[in-house]
């Protein structure tokens, strides 16, 4: 795990080390150029293997291409042992070396042989071109500058900004998008004139000209299909030798653990392969807190487990938690995972997590209902649907619909009419737009209301959604599962979950391995029939049926409760409330010229009734403010 980043085209004095600085963080053991007239690579390193060989950058056999690398290719043994027997020549026993060297037997054919997370940036001088490539999810970031003739890239935004030729400007055109999603969607960034590459991509620069090409993307099974028990047999297997791989290190491993069976699969398969596996929990010391049941199996898995509470004092790291992050995530939960972060770091320098599970397997409460609304909506009249079932919901008390709701917190009035909403209008929208709606933070409406007019008129749109996943599909299909899993995996999980976990675990010199998005695990997911991952009102009965073989039967039957700050009983403390001041005041939101500030000032006021969407919406302001004070207006806060 490390920090890659560099420029081509131009000059500029102390660029590269600049750049290296601002991004320490991500690889504090080793530091690392690579400096040809205008072609300028740099490394920060991060020592997981071959601690006192890999140094980088890495060169093959006549110094004809070079190579800058972040992430781990966890089949590098065998791939190096393929590569040897073909006549190459290793100078080391890292993973990195493996990357210069399959790509000269393979050309850019070699990015289908690796199974990791990566980003890296190889430069041939043959053909005088510069390749950058991603990792089939996207677990691993890379952002790019090009304009005017110059290209920039780097591991984070930040180090991107270095460069006097980048200005410190937001882009504008996809607040509506952060406001309606909590993220935003890729290639965008808010920054102006940086983009990110998405996973399962290359680009290609040479003479100045960029291309960039998919070269891996998910494909949902057609045909017949096989037994349960034949996907059964396959899953296991390839789910044990996922986390087998990604248990490959020279320095400790560990994993997170929460009370959810992602999680827990996976620290159980660990203890297969290592005895008393370190787990680390974070809590928030509330009525939802689950520490006790991540405890409790801890203990009966043996493993050496610790416990991390995130309370409202916290609050306070935001800002630092906000310049880690970059790419803002409009979610109070990103400090959780700063802190967990924090205390991993200090006892193992490679964590396990479940990531990745509930976009393959469908794990979300929001895939069941609208797996289960499609169904309705095939089987009863639209008639009936206008004219019974939503004015019976309309009608029915707020306190009776939140038992419905999965969340402990306040479904309140704002939810009980966005679940309305969303039912009268479900058969006119298609997929990917039932999809957005259902988990939108702020729906057309708010947004029109929130949003000055100047603002509104020149960019209210969601234009760049749309255009980032096409018109998705409308009524009935064999797949719909798996259209929709397919959805969120390249928005969802890229956009908003492993950025976070990226960013916050680097924030600590702390690598996250996610052994769900395997590949091979993820392209199984996809050939297995729907039944297979929600049967019923059942969540992940694939693995379900595993999870009974390796763990306790409350940890296989217990219903899944969504991670989440509880601001309900955080936000009468003083330090959320310091920086709601801090940012929403009405000179700061007028300066800022997005907001009417009247609108703003009514969601504070509505926070205070403790609804779930209110308390939400307020802290999405709070974090986007603190980005533009952080990176445009370029504050030190803390």
């Amino acid at each position: 795990m490390c920090g890659i980043f560099g420029y081509i085209g131009f000059e500029e004095d102390g660029l590269l080390r600049r750049m290296g600085e601002v991004i320490q963080h991500r690889g504090p053991d080793d530091l690392g150029f690579h400096e040809q007239g205008k072609i300028n690579l740099g490394i920060r390193r991060l020592s997981i293997i071959d601690l006192e060989g890999g140094h980088q950058p890495i060169y093959n056999e006549n110094n004809s291409s070079v190579v800058v690398y972040n992430g781990e290719i966890y089949n590098y043994l065998e791939l190096s042992e393929e590569l040897k027997r073909k006549g190459h020549q290793f100078k080391t026993h890292c993973d990195t070396e493996v990357i210069i060297h399959a790509y000269e037997e393979y050309g850019i054919d070699c990015l289908d042989r690796f199974n990791g997370m990566f980003a890296f940036a190889l430069y041939d001088k043959g053909t005088d071109e510069l390749i950058i490539a991603r990792d089939r999810a996207g677990i691993k970031p890379l952002y790019y500058f090009h304009k005017d003739g110059r290209f920039i890239f780097a591991s984070e935004a930040k180090a991107i900004l270095e460069s006097k030729y980048v200005e410190r400007r937001c882009n504008e055109s996809v607040i509506d998008s952060y406001l309606e999603l909590r993220y935003v969607p890729q290639p965008e960034t808010l920054f102006h004139d940086i983009k990110i590459l998405p996973g399962g991509h290359y680009l290609r620069l040479q003479s100045n000209t960029l291309s960039i090409k998919r070269y891996w993307e998910i494909r949902i099974h057609q045909g017949a299909y096989q037994s349960e028990e034949h996907y059964q047999e396959i899953f296991e297997e390839t789910f044990l030798n996922a986390v087998k791989l990604r248990m490959r290190s020279d320095v400790p491993v560990g994993a997170y653990l929460s009370s959810g069976i992602d999680s827990s699969l996976v620290v159980a398969a660990m203890t297969q392969f290592s005895q008393k596996v370190k787990t680390f929990s974070i809590g928030f010391d509330s009525p939802i807190d689950e520490t006790q049941d991540a405890r409790q199996l801890a203990t009966h898995l043996d493993c050496d487990h610790q416990e991390i509470q995130c309370l409202p004092e916290h609050f306070a790291l935001l800002p630092k938690v906000i310049w880690h992050l970059e790419r803002p995530i409009g979610d109070a939960l990103i400090l959780a995972y700063y802190l967990l972060a924090q205390e991993t770091s200090k006892h193992v320098k490679v964590v396990l997590a479940g990531e990745g599970a509930d976009e393959i397997f469908a794990g979300y409460s929001f895939h069941k209902i609208i797996k289960l609304t499609q169904k309705y909506s095939e089987m009863v009249p639209e008639v009936l649907t206008q004219k019974l079932l939503v004015p019976s919901l309309s009608r029915m008390p707020v306190k009776l619909l939140d038992k419905l709701f999965i969340y402990p917190a306040y479904l309140g009035k704002e939810g009980k009419k966005r679940v309305v909403e969303y039912l009268r209008g479900y058969s006119q929208r298609s997929l990917n737009e039932n999809y957005v709606y259902l988990k939108s933070l702020y729906d057309f409406q708010d947004r029109t209301d929130l949003y000055t007019q100047p603002f509104k008129s020149r960019w209210m749109s969601n234009a760049v959604f749309a255009q980032t996943n096409g018109a998705g599909l409308n009524g009935k299909t064999n797949h719909f599962l798996d259209h929709l899993l397919k959805l969120q995996f390249n928005d969802w999980l890229q956009d908003n979950l492993l950025l976070r976990q990226d960013k916050n675990t680097m924030a600590h010199s702390l690598e996250l391995r996610v052994p769900f998005l395997d590949h091979h695990l993820v392209e199984l997911a996809f050939q297995m029939p729907a039944h297979l991952k929600i049967r019923g009102l059942k969540d992940k009965y694939i693995q379900r049926q595993m999870a009974r073989k390796m763990l306790p039967k409350a940890n296989v039957t217990r219903r899944k409760i969504p991670f989440y700050i509880p601001l309900e009983y955080f936000h009468h403390n003083s330090e959320p409330r310091e920086l709601i001041n801090l940012t929403l005041y009405k000179e700061q939101v007028e300066r800022r010229g997005y907001f009417d500030y009247s609108i703003v000032k009514s969601l504070i006021e509505k926070m205070d009734k403790g609804e779930f969407l209110y308390l939400k919406q307020v802290m999405a302001l709070v974090i986007l403010e603190l980005w533009h004070l952080i990176f445009i207006d370029k504050q030190r806060m803390w």
